[in-house]
């Protein structure tokens, strides 16, 4: 038995520590931020505030209904139960309801709903627009954690160059066939590189850290990302004009219905301010009773007077009322029309901002397609570079090793290697971002 809980424990832990090792891929970075990020919650909560705002808006439409009590004790000369005045110490007891509804003020309170319901949209829209700005950081970052995986396997390609190079120079000098300062020379240049390795691997670190700030992670030690196979050649871009891929953003992009939105809610806030021009109609009603403790009451058939009861109060004591209030707006020291120009100003502002930001689209979209067709030719160039320097390192190689070279020209023939394969991935990421950033704008999902 107690090699079956061993047992059991050891595949629990195991089982732990796979899943604290689970590397992550891009669409599960994306998923987890848009669900735990405190900016988008607070977004999010202002988005539910909103929502309570249209509803209040909506609400206006009922009636409302109000309630009321009151008590006195009066000394001394007072009016008491019969509407007549007598020196008497006196107590009374009142209550009521009052209810009023808008039947008419200009509109005002129809289109103060069309107010927050384009508000709301709006609010909507914006956190959209939040989470796409999240989805991009995060895809930026995750590119870079790639970039930087492959800098630093580069470094470590020439680090392990440097160090077959280093051990084949000791063997040389040892058997005296090149002098003891070439060795010297080659553990400056291991040492070089490995210097080089520890700062590649510093930015590694450094953009898997960035990255899990961006999650919200609490625990980063064990972070890790998945690394794709990417097909490059599946990256050639399509024939489409970046003027098409606008026409799709402009009426799709959570950014411009945002703008959109609120140049309809100061639309509608103007027609509420001109509401307050025509005359408001309200009908209105109420409902009070008293009652007194010392309340006396007539019997019309014994001619006796007796103490009234408190039912009996009730029933003789009601009051019922309802009417039309008319409302008529004559001169309120020209707020009214000062408050229409104001918002006819919001009006012409919430243009301006939807103008600028459909342009700050179109800008956008042009600098990301000719930056995906720079990034396309540097990619291709640097992928020629790569070939030329590989051969150039061959040839230098077979001189240096039939001693028609120095240990310098070597050297520098290693170092354009991969310099050339660091501009090489250097390309192919700024390439495969800009498409990335292409294909966001044309509405498809980031993915790897």
């Amino acid at each position: 038995m107690k090699k079956y809980i061993i047992a059991a424990f050891s595949i629990l832990l195991t089982s732990g520590t796979v899943q604290a090792q689970q590397k992550w891929t891009l669409e599960k970075c994306i998923e987890y931020a848009l669900e735990n990020n405190i900016t988008l919650k607070s977004t999010e909560l202002t988005t539910k505030s909103q929502e309570i705002r249209l509803q209040m808006a909506k609400n206006q439409r009922l009636p409302d209904l109000t309630g009321s009590g009151s008590g006195s004790l009066s000394f001394g000369q007072s009016l008491n139960s019969n509407n007549t005045y007598e020196n008497k110490n006196t107590s009374s007891y009142s209550a009521g309801l009052n209810t009023n509804v808008v039947l008419f003020n200009g509109f005002q309170i129809k289109n103060s709903i069309e107010v927050q319901k384009f508000t709301l949209q709006a609010s909507l829209e914006e956190l959209k627009k939040a989470k796409e700005s999240m989805s991009v950081n995060i895809a930026s970052a995750y590119l870079q954690i790639l970039l930087n995986k492959e800098l630093y396997q580069v470094s470590l390609d020439q680090v392990q160059l440097s160090q077959t190079q280093l051990t084949r120079y000791e063997n040389m000098a040892d058997l005296g066939k090149i002098p003891a300062g070439q060795v010297f020379e080659a553990k400056s240049q291991l040492a070089k590189d490995k210097l080089s390795a520890a700062q590649s691997l510093s930015n590694l670190q450094l953009s898997l850290l960035d990255l899990s700030q961006l999650l919200d992670l609490k625990d980063w030690a064990d972070f890790d990302i998945v690394s794709p196979t990417i097909d490059m050649q599946m990256l050639a871009m399509t024939a489409q004009p970046a003027d098409e891929i606008y026409n799709y953003a402009v009426a799709n992009k959570a950014s411009v219905k945002a703008s959109e939105s609120r140049l309809k809610s100061s639309e509608s806030s103007l027609k509420v301010t001109k509401g307050t021009l025509y005359p408001s109609l309200s009908l209105w009603g109420s409902y009070s009773n008293r009652y007194y403790p010392d309340m006396m009451i007539l019997n019309s058939t014994t001619n006796v007077s007796s103490k009234a009861s408190f039912s009996k109060q009730i029933e003789i004591n009601a009051g019922t009322a309802f009417g039309l209030s008319l409302n008529i707006p004559i001169f309120n020291r020209f707020a009214t029309r000062n408050n229409i120009k104001l918002s006819k100003i919001d009006v012409e502002s919430a243009k301006l901002d939807l103008d600028n930001t459909k342009k700050t689209l179109y800008k956008e979209i042009q600098q990301a397609w000719f930056s995906a067709n720079t990034a396309s030719e540097k990619y291709i160039a640097s992928g020629e570079a790569v070939t030329y320097s590989e051969e150039a390192y061959r040839f230098a190689e077979e001189k240096f090793n039939n001693g028609r070279s120095t240990i310098y020209e070597f050297n520098e023939a290693k170092m354009n290697l991969a310099s050339a394969r660091s501009n090489q991935l250097q390309s192919k990421y700024n390439y495969l971002f800009s498409i990335k950033i292409l294909d966001f704008y044309k509405g498809e999902t980031l993915k790897l």
